[in-house]
């Protein structure tokens, strides 16, 4: 069974813009793009399998030639079954015509992109995506930038050194970098809060790289990194001044709520929350 699990797991995180989550629990790992699901893995040994994205004309190709092997979406709502298929994973193992089968779900998921959203998965898929901690050389310089660009935006260092105590690297302890050719552009991370909340902090993609949903995509893979590691909700602070920042973690689904812990008595501070 394990060496099925790898395989699976491998295959589908070597697509382009693919990354793992588990919104479901510890059980269940599910592969992203562009925040959809193309692909679940269970990993409970009552019921070993996998659940795959399908066209309805595919999916019943494949129930006929395995009955009984592979399936409706058997965890789905009737209305979206026909768009999945649940494969037994003890009945059927052979990895050529699985990866077939992952080979469709994921390019039916990028079919029903958006013209908009295939635009920015065609860029942004195209970027290496590593995970490190608060302390890469890498994300320091590109907190460095971060730092100028608020400097810019809220008139300097004085205004703005009251938050510097709040973004320590050091407490930061899960930090994605986003890498073009080799070259850091974008950063992000998130720390403890509480037992339920993790804090979205040190979020920034450079100018060359703006307006083609990278910001989208690295807070989607904090989120699901978050999930991952047992919180239930992302929140943040941002400020009033950065309004088009705002708008897209509103975008994304996060509610203002009232500013939290050290950000309290801050009057241009902006906090949101969303339930990951």
């Amino acid at each position: 069974m394990n060496a099925v699990i790898e395989q699976i797991s491998a295959y589908c995180m070597e697509k382009p813009g693919a990354y793992e989550s588990r919104p479901f629990g510890p059980d269940c790992i599910c592969y992203r793009i562009m925040g959809k699901i193309f692909a679940q893995l269970s990993l409970s040994q009552k019921r070993f399998h996998v659940t795959l994205k399908c066209s309805p004309k595919m999916g019943q190709m494949y129930r006929e030639l395995y009955p009984g092997v592979v399936v409706r979406g058997y965890h789905c709502p009737p209305v979206q079954q026909p768009y999945w298929n649940t494969i037994n994973l003890n009945e059927l193992s052979d990895p050529l015509v699985l990866n077939q089968m992952i080979d469709e779900a994921y390019e039916e998921v990028i079919g029903k992109l958006t013209k908009k959203e295939r635009l920015s998965f065609k860029q942004i898929s195209d970027f290496t995506y590593q995970d490190t901690d608060g302390e890469n050389a890498d994300f320091i310089k590109l907190c460095g930038c971060l730092d100028q660009m608020l400097d810019e935006l809220v008139g300097g260092n004085a205004q703005r050194e009251q938050y510097d105590q709040y973004n320590k690297r050091d407490a930061i302890h899960d930090v994605i970098i986003v890498y073009q050719n080799g070259e850091p552009i974008a950063c992000g991370g998130f720390k403890l809060f509480d037992e339920d909340h993790a804090e979205l902090k040190r979020i920034y993609v450079d100018k060359k790289v703006q307006n083609i949903g990278i910001g989208r995509e690295l807070v989607r893979r904090l989120e699901a990194k978050a999930k991952i590691k047992g919180f239930t909700y992302a929140i943040l602070e941002t400020g009033k001044p950065l309004a088009a920042a705002c708008h897209l973690y509103e975008k994304m689904g996060y509610k203002r709520i009232e500013n939290y812990g050290p950000y309290k008595d801050m009057s241009e501070s902006v906090c949101m929350q969303k339930k990951i």
